[in-house]
């Protein structure tokens, strides 16, 4: 039994492992949301924990069996789909499940108040997203931090926190910022998934694994390192630019709402 998924070098098989660490933490996230969704009317507490649940279950599938193993171990490809699971799946769906009453509670304390209103600056958000994305896909970073299980964990967290500062400006409606008008959210993720980062260019045109992870991890039938790295760097970029599409559309979508009530 292992509390999180980190790199193990033993051969990999489909037999189901436990890692209670997760289970704990999506425990925990679940918990303590339903104590407090307790204060909102039945509609609205169906509605926020509709999108709040449907996060919980894409953050648990992406660390858990089998892909928390697989992309700690033995592919770059499924650590990459991890990755966009847990900082740009999971984090608007977490965020749209928040209720109005939980935004409220911030803004009555003046010091997580204030870091809140700098981090989740639209350009301050989009920088921390891309510097936790690249750095959290550098391969000595990976190479250091998958080895083991804290490390393992400190990465899926910085991947988490990366994704609701990012999603933030979107999605939360504090703190108010008119100027951040639809047209420029459109914008904002149009950017990112234009946006071709340096650890995608490099799983996709270098000439050998860079990952040690990845290249000394016992080989799974059919599959090579440098396949895997390539079809790492494309997941990354594909994958990234059709999530950022569907933010758009939805955005779109409540533009053209917005428009109509106040017509």
């Amino acid at each position: 039994m292992r509390w999180w998924c980190s790199s193990e070098n033993v051969a990999w098989d489909w037999t189901w492992r436990p890692y209670v660490g997760v289970w704990l933490f999506i425990l925990a996230m679940a918990i303590a949301y339903f104590l407090h969704l307790r204060r909102l009317d039945g509609s609205d507490r169906r509605r926020h924990a509709a999108f709040f649940s449907s996060g919980l279950l894409v953050l648990w599938a992406a660390l858990d069996w089998p892909l928390g193993p697989l992309g700690a171990s033995y592919l770059a490809s499924v650590h990459v789909l991890q990755f966009l699971l847990i900082a740009l799946v999971a984090p608007p769906l977490l965020l749209a499940g928040l209720p109005r009453t939980t935004f409220a509670a911030l803004q009555r304390r003046p010091r997580v108040w204030g870091l809140l209103e700098k981090v989740t600056q639209p350009l301050v958000a989009f920088l921390v997203f891309n510097v936790v994305m690249t750095v959290g896909h550098w391969p000595s970073v990976v190479d250091a931090l998958m080895t083991s299980q804290l490390g393992s964990f400190a990465l899926d967290i910085a991947w988490l926190a990366g994704g609701i500062v990012f999603w933030w400006p979107i999605v939360a409606p504090v703190p108010a910022r008119p100027k951040f008008s639809f047209l420029l959210k459109i914008g904002y993720l149009a950017l990112n998934g234009l946006l071709i980062r340096p650890p995608t260019l490099i799983m996709l045109y270098a000439k050998f694994p860079v990952y040690a992870l990845y290249e000394l991890a016992p080989p799974i039938p059919g599959t090579s390192a440098i396949d895997d790295q390539q079809l790492a760097g494309a997941v990354m970029k594909v994958g990234s630019a059709w999530i950022m599409m569907v933010g758009i559309a939805v955005l779109f979508y409540l533009w053209y709402r917005t428009e109509s009530r106040e017509q």
